[in-house]
Order: structure tokens, then C-alpha cells, then sequence
């Protein structure tokens, strides 16, 4: 089978979800003897796409891959980019300089499924046959309780309700990580295919860290995603002074991209450390005892949370931050909603390092068994086939 694959972001065992995820994909695609046609439209800094590269070149299989990365930028008036956005809003990946072209002399040269990641790259998709729509989570979502004061704000907010009612009712193949993404999704088109399919971690790339020996608690993610950062601050604000008064001794270490920007305010919180330069996430869970993710509200399924358990570190969170894993609370991790019953299975696991590590082996096991890479591409497949099918 040709796939062309089109991704916003470069494919990469450590990077954002979309590059992970690709990441996954196109070892297994390659692993089977699919021919894979990548095209990465990124701004992300040349290092990052040399890694890429490199990380890429190593791929053994029978199939083949042939990658171009496409430097993002758009060099049309700021009159013609507002324009193009009122009508087709958040399509700037549409508008980036040649990418256009370059996705038609691709379609040109022949497919049988065009694959593209994340909600807005659906523009690029519009009108054109066997193409699948891969969705990780609906902004809709997620800000729909946001407090909405200014102008900017409720603008932002129409424009992103209008894109995503657009994009979902222009796409006829849809995979999405959760049945709660599927089941808003078919509110749009009730006639598309909507195919639920979980993400996958190649468990060979996160061998379980060492048992921590000190009270360190930790929270790792993207502060500029919403639910991320409501998670951190909650935990800051509001779950952590009980565990700080249980356990004086205990440390919360809180990573992640813009940590510093998003979390200045809470730097001198005791006991709180905010760290934004992770070179690698084994070394954020490495230091850590037992991992906190409560998100108040965030669709799709939270890599974080499925990293922390195949790094074999327990977890604490609510149920959204198990949206889409088949785990059961007390089993495989920690579940409750409210703070204080956060807090003391926090405090729980930090005291009992025998329930803490029995926890740990069964949410790995799980994450192996479940979310291996091989499990998970058997099913991407098939939707290719249905969707090649169908025509």
C-alpha cells in the first residue's frame, strides 16, 4: 500500500503527540512493507528536523520511506491571510508558502490513502478521495467553560466552533484516540466513518526508571495547552499544601515546555520547583516518585500519563486523565476528582512504596499489552483498507 503521510510536526520517539505518534506509524508501516510518503510542514529549529532525519534513516523493514521536510512560513499580505482565515479559519498550515503544490504534485505521482494529522490539517484534505483525518483532541471541547472576557477571546472562540464544524463535515474517514472525541465528532456528520483507535507507545523506548527513594512528586507537560496548565496550577495551588503539610519533607518538581512563562507566579511556592529544559523525559521521571495529572477538563488521551506508566512511575489523577485507557482506578492508577481525595492517594503512595511499585508493574503491563505499536497499526490498517475500499 502507498501512504502519503502529512504531518505538522517531525516525527520523533520524544516529541509533541503528533510526533510520537508518526513516529510509531511509520516504523510500522515501514516494518510491514507499506511504501510511505512523508511530508512534514514544521517550523520547529533545524536541530530538531536533523534528529528527525536521523532518527528516521535507522527505520528497517521491506517497505520504503521517502520524507521531504517543508519549511513553514507564509509570505502573503497580512490583508490575504486575514481573509483566507475569516473564510477557513485556523488554516494556516493551508497557507503556508508551496505546500499546496507540494501536496498535489504528491497526489499526482499516486496514493491509495492520504493520512494527515491533527484537526486543522483537515484543509488540506478537503475534496480529496481516500483520505483519513486523525483527531487527538477537540479544542471544543476543552475551552468550552473558559471564561471568555475580552473581544479577542469570543472571536478566537466562534473561529474555532466554525473551523471545527467545517473541517468534521467536509471529512468522511475519521480516527480519534477516544469515543468521546467520536461521539462529538458525529454531531458534525453523522455519516462519516468514525473509527476509535488509542495511541501507541513503543514501550521499548521507556524502560522502567529506578524506585525513587525520596518524597518527590511530579506533574510534566505543555503549559500552553489548556488542560496542562490547569493541571499544574491545581496541583500548585491546591492539592500539593496537603501533601506539603502530611509530608514536610516532600518536593514537587513541575517540567515542561513554557513552565516558565505559563507558572512564573508560583515559583516560590515551598517545596515547588519549576524546571522548563527537559532534555529527555526519562530524566523528569527518574526523579520522580509518583506522578499528578487533574486536569479539570481535557479531551482525548494524555501521553503523559500513558509515559508515566511505562516508565513504571504510579499515577494520581482524575478521570479525564484516563480518558481512552482501559484502566482501572486502584489498579492501574489512582483516580478521584476532588482535591482532598487526590491529595491522600498522593500522600498514600509516597508512604507506601509496596503499593506504590504493585501499581506501577500492573500500569505498565498494561501500556505494553494494550498500546504496543504492532496492536495498534493492525488496526490503522485496516481502516486504510476500508477506507481504500470505499473509494
Amino acid at each position: 500500500m502507498r501512504i502519503l503521510l502529512i504531518a505538522p510536526a517531525c516525527p520523533h520517539p520524544f516529541g509533541d503527540t503528533a510526533a510520537k505518534w508518526f513516529d510509531v506509524l511509520i516504523r510500522e508501516l515501514v516494518r510491514r512493507g507499506h511504501r510511505v510518503e512523508l511530508l512534514c510542514i514544521t517550523e520547529e529549529p533545524d536541530a530538531r528536523v536533523e534528529q528527525s532525519r536521523r532518527a528516521l534513516a535507522g527505520i528497517e523493514g521491506p517497505g520504503t520511506l521517502n520524507a521531504l521536510f517543508h519549511r513553514m512560513a507564509i509570505s502573503r499580505s497580512s490583508l490575504g491571510r486575514r481573509l483566507h482565515s475569516a473564510r477557513r479559519p485556523f488554516s494556516e498550515l493551508e497557507q503556508a508558502d508551496g505546500v499546496r503544490q507540494l501536496i498535489d504534485e504528491r497526489l499526482a505521482q499516486g496514493y491509495d490513502v492520504v493520512h494527515v494529522e491533527q484537526l486543522w490539517s483537515g484543509w488540506l484534505i478537503d475534496g480529496v478521495p481516500r483520505s483519513l483525518l486523525n483527531v487527538h483532541h477537540l479544542e471544543v471541547i476543552d475551552r468550552e467553560h473558559d471564561d471568555r472576557r475580552s473581544w479577542r477571546e469570543q472571536k478566537t472562540w466562534w473561529q474555532m466552533r466554525r473551523a471545527t464544524a467545517a473541517i468534521l463535515r467536509r471529512s468522511a474517514n475519521v480516527r480519534l484516540f477516544t469515543d468521546r472525541l467520536a461521539i462529538r465528532a458525529r454531531e458534525y456528520n453523522a455519516t462519516a466513518r468514525h473509527c476509535v483507535i488509542p495511541f501507541a507507545l513503543d514501550s521499548t523506548n521507556y524502560e522502567p526508571v529506578p524506585t525513587a527513594t525520596e518524597p518527590v512528586v511530579g506533574l510534566i507537560g505543555s503549559m500552553h495547552w489548556q488542560p496542562s496548565r490547569s493541571a499544574a496550577e491545581r496541583l500548585i495551588t491546591r492539592i500539593w499544601p496537603s501533601v506539603r503539610r502530611a509530608i514536610p519533607s516532600a518536593r514537587l518538581l513541575v517540567a515542561g515546555w513554557n513552565v516558565d512563562r505559563y507558572l512564573s507566579a508560583h515559583a516560590g511556592s515551598p517545596g515547588v520547583e519549576l524546571r522548563a529544559n527537559i532534555a529527555h523525559p526519562r530524566d523528569f521521571f527518574s526523579q520522580v516518585g509518583t506522578m499528578v495529572y487533574a486536569p479539570g477538563r481535557g479531551s482525548g488521551m494524555k501521553i503523559k500519563v500513558m509515559e508515566a506508566m511505562a516508565y513504571g512511575v504510579p499515577v494520581v489523577t482524575t478521570a479525564e486523565g484516563v480518558e481512552g485507557l482501559a484502566a482501572e482506578p486502584g489498579i492501574h492508577a489512582r483516580v478521584a476528582e476532588d482535591d482532598a481525595a487526590l491529595a491522600a492517594h498522593v500522600i498514600e503512595l509516597i508512604s507506601n512504596r509496596t503499593t506504590a511499585a504493585r501499581m506501577s508493574e500492573a500500569a505498565r503491563a498494561l501500556i505494553v499489552d494494550r498500546y504496543n505499536p504492532s496492536v495498534v497499526v493492525d488496526r490503522v490498517i485496516k481502516v486504510y483498507e476500508d477506507v481504500v475500499a470505499a473509494g
